[in-house]
């Protein structure tokens, strides 16, 4: 069996000996231009399978566009700024936060960070290009290079030249564990358990009167300034017990009875819009100065606020806790009401500037205060809630609010041309064209700064005296004008950045301290790709292909078209490919902790680079797959039956030099094959053409398998003199490696190599070769149809001799062929012809029959005459076993001497002896007596002798060759 693995090792030798790929470059230099984007993958490690997945996808497309002719423009790139190597530097260096990075000293870990992505850019490039992936890798675009940050600083002036760019006061997703803010689309939801709680807080001025809130979320408690009713709904005064709680009509029987089992009565029912202005008196007093002050600014500090959009009655009891610090509705809410925000958690996530509350930590600690709620008797009950609830996207933990100053891009303004530049993009499958829209319709305005220390650093310079009054510069080069220094790429980083400082009109500016959100990084990409270049950019831009998994519909392709639209007021992009995620066979994500992963290096090394991508890139598009080694197994079986495919062709074409293959008659298989392999060109260049990338695969499989399973099995009985089945099995083979060589580059490659040594083809490799294109005159549909019909009717007859225990070699008298009636006389002779031979009977009848699917009827009995056909056939099987055990190939010529045989195994071969020499390729066929040969013994004259035994009958022989 072929050694995939040793064949995929020469085959890179190859290549890279050949320069392979600068050829294809080379020679397509003039073509037709095509702009594939690289979505750049995280330079944090060892690819892992989904990178894998996704680059083998990306080569598939492109060794296709190149095979057409086309420029391909396949810069690689990659994403190397942000927290990720921040993590695995701190990991490295041992060190746990902020300070004690502080402590090491940031121009020292910025270095370790520059270096740690270097290494791993080129441990990625070495790891891709072993997948087959081609793409220019010495060339790749890095973010931590003065021409990327160049480009990005060109989006910083380009918004701020719109009026884009402000600086504001908002409540933002933290991450506490990285102390950074998060964009909206570095979130992700997860379900998770929570305490929900129900607080009452004491009505002003009333005795024992409560108004009842609930809330998931026990941290914010503190900072509660403010409770939010709907000014429609209805609420009542109920009396519970000695007091009196305000709820919300609808959910009043069901929170008090329901959930808490008690009796109620009500006094008053009143609306939202009457509660407005009431105030309560917040049960922590030891905060009470604070609340005092803010009070002293805002009358409407504690009291009932409306908001119509943000409380309804689906849970809870009607009333929202508001606390304007800690929540972008909240914050809205409040501004609205002149309510100032209060939240003083630090960059941990810790509180601090509330005595009481010195060091508590937000979400961690919410059982100690909902301890403290109870002692306080403002508990009113607990429950357990499952909900979906935002976590960092890097380190998966809950994320928390902060009050915090950022530096935003306004993009609120930019969704209506979003949504047109939308329609002139192609996306597969269409279905994520609508989900970039419902994500796209919901933008707001982001933040774009970041407080770490490696990324991109912002280019504005505020002056030192004047904060309304700062600089945006637009490119490298400004800077060196406005400094007169040069910097390299690692000075452009912190802290040597922020060293810098610009002298302008008598006026000193120095950098904010900030970096930015990374996927401004990724999402500048689609011109730093191009260098940053304006003829290149004229040239080229936008990029006619990017793919990426399903997650990137409100990452990176919804980043892309903003940074797009502002920069070019354009599209970045004309076709976007979507793939799934991957999960495990039960389904389950892939994780360390779970110890579920699976690495593409396990997956190659039990079976081969070609098997992986041949499975991988099949995965429907846009559907998540659970990885199945089963399903792997079958396509390395797969691609052992094309490889074998190989092997017939070149036999065939030894017995063509040999001057065996003389018949140039083209039967109706010729003429079916050759259908078949046109409507299979037509087909896979049109999926091809349309991106249906996983359907093209199906198309080509399809074909090789009915190639092997089909043609060369009902071709057989000719293929030892006929030119035409050669002629056909070269053509169909040929273009098969040509147009599976994208998905499976190292197999055809190997297969092209060896058809190279035997003439059969002279292209010094199967990737220099060009696209071959479908002959629309060869297409018979109508023979395509009445084959599909031939082997389901052929696929039931060996069924139903499988059932009886009736070997194939032993003819049968006659196959009755039941169809219904739409199919009766579909069939032509010829075809029928081909279902006699195959199901080896000597008559053939087709009769019609109601039912829906088609049956087959054989006739069992065995007259003598058919008996010694079968005894023949089977002789020939075996003598053909001996030929292959001793090495002899097809066209090597034997001479037979039949030294034993009983009365009917004579009479067969006496009978059939024309039938046995062709076939066996014998020179010389005789009988004689015994000569004292034991079976299986080799005499030095380079004999062989073998015993065959069949039904009751025997024959001993000895052969040799000539």
């Amino acid at each position: 069996m072929v050694d995939l693995h040793k064949l995929e090792g020469d085959v890179l030798k190859f290549w890279e000996e050949n320069q392979v790929y600068e050829k294809r470059k080379q020679a397509n230099a003039g073509g037709k231009k095509f702009y594939f984007l690289q979505g750049p993958p995280y330079t944090s490690g060892r690819i892992h399978i989904g990178t894998a997945w996704n680059n083998c996808l990306k080569d598939m497309a492109l060794r296709y566009k190149r095979m057409r002719g086309f420029n391909v423009w396949d810069r690689a790139g990659y994403d190397m700024h942000g927290l990720p190597t921040e993590n695995a530097v701190q990991k490295k260096l041992g060190l746990k936060d902020k300070g004690e990075i502080e402590k090491f000293g940031v121009g020292n870990f910025v270095k370790e960070c520059y270096n740690f992505s270097e290494t791993h850019a080129e441990m990625m490039s070495k790891d891709l290009w072993k997948l087959g992936v081609w793409m220019d890798f010495p060339n790749a675009y890095k973010p931590i290079t003065r021409e990327f940050i160049s480009g990005q600083w060109a989006l910083a002036k380009k918004a701020h030249e719109q009026g884009r760019l402000y600086k504001g006061l908002k409540v933002m997703h933290w991450d506490p564990i990285c102390e950074t803010v998060l964009a909206k689309h570095e979130l992700e939801y997860k379900q998770i358990k929570d305490d929900s709680i129900f607080l009452k807080f004491k009505r002003k001025g009333a005795e024992k009167e409560y108004f009842i809130v609930w809330t998931t979320t026990p941290w914010t408690i503190p900072f509660n300034l403010a409770i939010m009713v709907n000014p429609n709904v209805q609420y009542v005064r109920a009396r519970v017990g000695d007091e009196v709680w305000v709820v919300a009509k609808d959910l009043l029987h069901v929170f008090v009875t329901g959930l808490l089992g008690k009796k109620y009565e009500v006094l008053e029912e009143l609306s939202g819009m009457e509660l407005e202005g009431i105030e309560y008196e917040h049960f922590l007093d030891e905060l009470s100065e604070v609340y005092k002050k803010l009070k002293e600014k805002s009358k409407n500090v504690h009291t009932i606020v409306l908001s119509e959009e943000y409380v309804d009655t689906s849970s809870g009891t009607g009333l929202v806790h508001c606390a304007p610090g800690c929540g972008p509705e909240d914050f809205e809410v409040g501004k609205a009401y002149g309510i100032e925000p209060l939240n003083t958690l630090n960059e941990k996530g810790e509180f601090e500037g509330l005595p009481a509350f010195e060091g508590w930590r937000a979400k961690v600690d919410d059982g100690k205060f909902i301890e403290l709620f109870e002692k306080k008797g403002a508990l009113v009950a607990k429950t357990e809630i499952e909900h979906e609830y935002p976590c960092s996207w890097r380190t998966h933990e809950p994320v928390v609010f902060r009050l915090t100053e950022q530096w935003f891009l306004r993009v609120q303004d930019l969704v209506p041309r979003l949504l047109e530049m939308n329609k002139e993009v192609r996306w597969v499958p269409k279905k994520f064209s609508e989900s970039y829209e419902r994500w796209t319709e919901n933008l707001r305005d982001n933040t774009i700064t970041r407080q770490r220390y490696w990324g991109c650093p912002v280019p504005i310079w505020v002056n030192e005296n004047d904060e309304s009054d700062f600089l945006v510069v637009g490119n490298v080069e400004e800077l060196e004008e406005l400094t007169g220094k040069k910097f390299t790429d690692i000075e452009l980083h912190r802290p040597f950045i922020d060293e810098v400082v610009i002298e302008k009109d008598g006026k000193r500016y120095k950098r904010i301290e900030d970096v930015f959100d990374v996927w401004l990084d990724s999402g500048t990409a689609s011109w730093n790709c191009l260098y940053n270049r304006p003829e290149l950019i004229e040239e080229y831009f936008p990029a006619d292909l990017v793919l990426e998994g399903n997650e990137q519909t409100r990452l990176w392709f919804s980043v892309l078209q903003i940074c797009s639209a502002i920069m070019f007021n354009s599209t970045s992009y004309k076709n976007v490919f979507v793939h799934g995620m991957i999960f495990d066979f039960e389904g389950m994500k892939m994780s360390k902790s779970l110890g579920n992963v699976i690495s593409p290096d396990e997956v190659i090394a039990k079976h081969s680079v070609d098997v992986f991508r041949y499975y991988m890139c099949q995965a429907k598009a846009g559907e998540n797959i659970n990885f199945s080694w089963d399903e792997v197994k079958v396509k390395h079986r797969n691609l052992i039956i094309l490889y074998n495919i190989s092997r017939y062709l070149l036999d065939l074409a030894r017995l063509n030099s040999s001057g065996a293959l003389v018949d140039n008659t083209e039967g109706v298989e010729e003429r079916w094959l050759n259908s078949l392999l046109n409507s299979t060109l037509k087909r896979v260049t049109e999926l091809f053409e349309s991106y249906n990338l996983d359907k093209t695969i199906t198309e080509i499989e399809r074909f090789f398998i009915q190639l092997s399973r089909d043609y060369i099995k009902i071709v057989r009985h000719k293929s030892d003199t006929s030119k035409a089945v050669f002629e056909a099995l070269k053509e169909s083979y040929v273009k098969l490696l040509k147009i599976f060589s994208p998905v499976a580059p190292f197999v055809t490659e190997a297969i092209w190599q060896e058809l190279r040594e035997e003439g059969i083809v002279s292209e010094e490799s199967v990737h220099l070769t060009s696209w071959p294109e479908h002959d629309e005159s060869k297409i018979d549909r109508k023979l395509e149809e009445e084959f599909e019909l031939a082997f389901e009717l052929i696929e039931k007859g060996l069924a139903e001799r499988d059932r009886n225990k009736v070997g194939l070699r032993w003819p049968l008298a006659k196959a009755t062929l039941f169809v219904s009636p739409s199919s009766e006389g579909r069939l032509r002779a010829e075809v029928l012809e081909v279902v006699k031979r195959q199901l080896n009977v000597k008559a053939i009848e087709v009769q019609s029959r109601e039912e829906s699917e088609s049956s087959v009827e054989l006739d069992f009995e065995l007259t003598p005459e058919l008996r010694r056909e079968g005894l023949a056939r089977e002789f020939i099987r075996r003598l053909q076993e001996q030929r292959k055990k001793h090495g002899l190939k097809k066209g090597e010529m034997i001479e037979v001497k039949v030294v034993e045989a009983s009365e009917e195994m004579r009479s067969a071969l006496e009978d059939f002896s024309d039938d046995i020499k062709s076939k066996c390729h014998i020179s010389k066929f005789e009988f004689a007596e015994g000569d004292g040969c034991d079976a299986g013994a080799r005499d030095s004259d380079g004999e062989w002798s073998a015993r065959f035994d069949i039904k009751q009958n025997s024959a001993r022989l000895v052969f040799k060759k000539v």
